[in-house]
């Protein structure tokens, strides 16, 4: 059976491709970063905004922060437009979706896939 998750090709710690987090988390062999405490002298997340990871379904999934917040959207996923170099995404008819049935609240932070769930990666 294929496994309807998807993860991660690319050999980094960070979140699961489609989880959403309500603070910035912190990858690294220290724990979590909380946005406020240092670990082992690191005041920053590990894991960057703009990140690029490949799925195991093909697609490119990029690490972006909502700006707005989004309606979830059964199937596909609601499709969304980034704006760089803050690594924001809103609603919009850019290329990008959010993962499948899962509404964001503005300041959420997520990945974004490069085309929709159950369709062919362009």
């Amino acid at each position: 059976m294929a496994n309807s998750v998807p993860f991660r090709t690319t050999p980094q710690l960070g979140p699961q491709l489609d989880d959403v987090f309500t603070g910035m988390p912190y990858w690294d062999l220290t724990g979590v970063y909380d946005g406020a405490t240092v670990v082992s002298g690191v005041s920053s997340p590990s894991y960057k905004l703009g990140n690029v990871e490949i799925g195991d379904d093909g697609r490119e999934y990029y690490w972006v922060q909502a700006s707005a917040d989004i309606a979830a959207t059964a199937t596909t996923g609601t499709q969304v437009v980034i704006t760089t170099p803050g690594y924001t995404v809103a609603t919009g008819s850019g290329g990008f979706y959010t993962p499948v049935n899962t509404a964001i609240v503005s300041g959420q932070y997520l990945h974004v896939s490069r085309g929709a769930k159950n369709a062919v990666p362009a």
